[in-house]
């Protein structure tokens, strides 16, 4: 190559490094390049073979003149064949003639479809000392084989090749850096672009969120939970608790400070339990600034990280004092029900216990009505005959005293004496005596009996209050039930200065039956039943009479003592006892604006008390 066409060829090969070919893809400059190298040199043929790592352990075909397109792409391990040994020898060959008997280069096959070169010149295209491909133009006549001058003289000019190829392999990747850049930027921008819109969604989302947790009338919160700051409130928490939002936020102790003190120890525990359950609801009570309390009903949610630590604790809080006060007012109006319950069936059973003894009594005033009568006459009778017996008696008395003028009449005499010692007159007079003064005196008793138990028994819905003597009472009560104490105790009276009370004798009289025969029935061999009265005055200095009748029975158990007086209950076995006998007579007294208390000692005896107003108070107008 002449030297001006020398200058011609580098400059040339200049503007291809510097052309817009470099804009191009690498595989078309490279082609370019390798075409300006064979022509400058006179070749038939060329390959270039660049690197394709760092140490250059694998070359790649990139472009080939003159020779099968299969060639570009082929790989060639490093030190294998010409290009390879080139690689890995970084040292310039001159091949004339054939190199299949070259024992330098390992593996060298010739291709069938190519022709077979004459001469040869190869470099390394080396860069600092770091061989970066490989370079092999080929002649095939043998006229002009290549010289070791040529090769020399090659080797200067492939430096700038090299340069050229690095030069473009570098704007190679410069330009696909700047369009991967360009790429990313623009995916960049996309994604801002939808990381915006995302932002704005989430935006329009907090919005709608605020929107709705704002319009609640539950409290949503959000607070750590270990140090219980506040991480969200909604605007709820101000109406219902009555602190502003921002006072929660600054002060984390201001949860429990609302809570009502003896509900903080509770709420306080609960904390372990949501921690380790995740999830829990508790109902407290809070106290708002004005004092005004609330019921508050939780439903508390845990959240937790990877590790298992509780980042938050998130509830829902529901004001429930409407539905906690009308829970309270229903157990109220429950209770209320429950006890007009328990008072109609204590009236139902004073009703059949009333209407029993109102039967009882008809009954018994029609017996003693129907007695009364044949023993008024028995009555009667009796004094006729006393009176006949008197006057019998008269005429005996008579005789007897004209039994001497009758001597002359021994026969008669002795016939009379006869009949008067069989009779035995004297002994008749003073037995007849006897006997009808018994008589009189049973048929008395019973006259009383029989008016005691018309008294008792006059018991009515007509019955109007009476001023009586209880002493009264007590005795002609004490007299019916006799029968009942007669064989299990003595009666001892202990009666004080007492007035007459006003009352309904006949309730009280049925109020005394019971604690008479309630006695007897507590005394299990023989006891004494003792029956006091006595006044005493209250608070106001109101005059009171009292009662007492005391046994010295079997007594009651302390945990029957509460109960005693509630309908049915009763400690007697069964067909003893109805269980009603003191729930009436409790009523009674109540009836009476009076009371009645019990004092016990098992195994010692029972004492009932009863304590009346002289006066019943005036019913006020309702």
């Amino acid at each position: 190559m002449e030297k001006a066409d020398q200058l011609s060829w580098l400059y040339d090969l200049y503007r291809i490094g510097q052309s817009e070919l470099l804009r191009e893809t690498p595989a078309a400059v490279q082609q370019r390049i390798l075409q300006h190298i064979v022509t400058g040199f006179g070749a038939d043929t060329g390959s270039l073979a660049l690197c394709r790592n760092n140490d250059c352990s694998e070359l790649g075909i990139v472009a080939t003149i003159g020779l099968p397109d299969g060639v570009v792409g082929s790989i060639i391990q490093k030190g294998e064949g010409v290009l390879g040994w080139l690689a890995e020898k970084g040292e310039p060959v001159l091949l004339n003639g054939d190199i299949l008997g070259d024992t330098r280069f390992r593996n060298v096959q010739r291709r069938t479809d190519a022709p077979r070169p004459a001469s040869a010149m190869c470099w390394p295209l080396t860069i600092e000392q770091h061989v970066i491909g490989a370079l092999s133009i080929n002649r095939k006549g043998s006229e002009h084989a290549y010289t070791e001058s040529e090769l020399e003289h090659g080797s200067v000019l492939v430096n700038l090749v090299t340069i050229v190829i690095e030069n473009a392999q570098l704007h190679s990747e410069q330009q696909q850096r700047i369009r991967m850049f360009a790429h990313l930027h623009e995916k960049n921008r996309e994604a801002n672009r939808k990381l915006e819109e995302a932002h704005h969604e989430a935006l329009q989302a907090r919005e709608r969120l605020d929107s709705i947790l704002g319009s609640l009338d539950n409290v949503v919160w959000s607070i750590t939970p270990d140090t219980y700051e506040t991480i969200y409130l909604n605007p709820a928490a101000e109406k219902l608790y009555g602190h502003p939002v921002a006072d929660f936020i600054a002060d984390s102790n201001l949860w429990f400070q609302t809570v009502h003190p003896d509900d903080r120890d509770r709420l306080g525990a609960c904390m372990p339990e949501i921690l380790e359950k995740g999830v829990l609801d508790i109902e407290y009570r809070i106290v708002r600034p004005d004092g005004e309390m609330r019921w508050i009903h939780d439903h508390i949610h845990a959240i937790f990280d990877k590790k298992g630590k509780a980042v938050s604790l998130n509830g829902l809080g529901t004001d429930i004092t409407l539905s906690r006060q009308a829970e309270v007012q229903l157990k109220k109006s429950r209770d209320e029900l429950q006890v007009a319950y328990s008072k109609l069936q204590q009236a139902q059973s004073q009703l059949l216990q009333s209407e029993k003894l109102a039967s009882i009594g008809q009954l018994a005033a029609g017996v003693a009505h129907e007695i009364n009568n044949p023993i008024g006459y028995v009555y009667s009778n009796l004094g006729s005959l006393q009176k006949y017996l008197d006057e019998l008696f008269t005429i005996v008395d008579a005789y007897e005293k004209v039994e001497p003028l009758l001597e002359q009449h021994q026969d008669a005499m002795t016939s009379i004496r006869a009949m008067k010692d069989k009779a035995d007159i004297g002994f008749l007079k003073e037995d007849v005596a006897a006997l009808m003064s018994e008589s009189r005196e049973g048929i008395t008793r019973v006259k009383k009996i029989v008016q005691n138990l018309k008294d008792f028994s006059h018991a009515g819905s007509d019955e109007e209050w009476q001023w009586v003597d209880l002493h009264q009472g007590l005795d002609s009560t004490l007299n019916i039930v006799w029968n009942e104490i007669k064989y299990k105790a003595d009666v001892t009276k202990e009666y004080g200065e007492i007035p007459e009370v006003e009352c309904l004798p006949s309730q009280l009289n049925q109020v005394f039956m019971n604690l008479m025969v309630n006695a007897a029935h507590a005394i299990e061999d023989r006891g004494i039943i003792t029956i006091r009265t006595g006044v005493q005055k209250d608070q106001a200095q109101c005059e009171q009479v009292w009662v007492e009748v005391i046994d010295t029975g079997k007594g009651i158990a302390p945990e029957h003592l509460s109960k005693i007086f509630d309908p049915f209950f009763t400690t007697k076995p069964v067909g003893k006892g109805t269980g009603l006998g003191l729930s009436v007579s409790y009523s009674i007294i109540q009836t009476h604006h009076g009371s009645i208390h019990v004092t016990s000692e098992v195994g010692k005896g029972t004492t009932f008390r009863i304590t009346l107003p002289v006066k019943q108070p005036v019913a006020q107008p309702s």
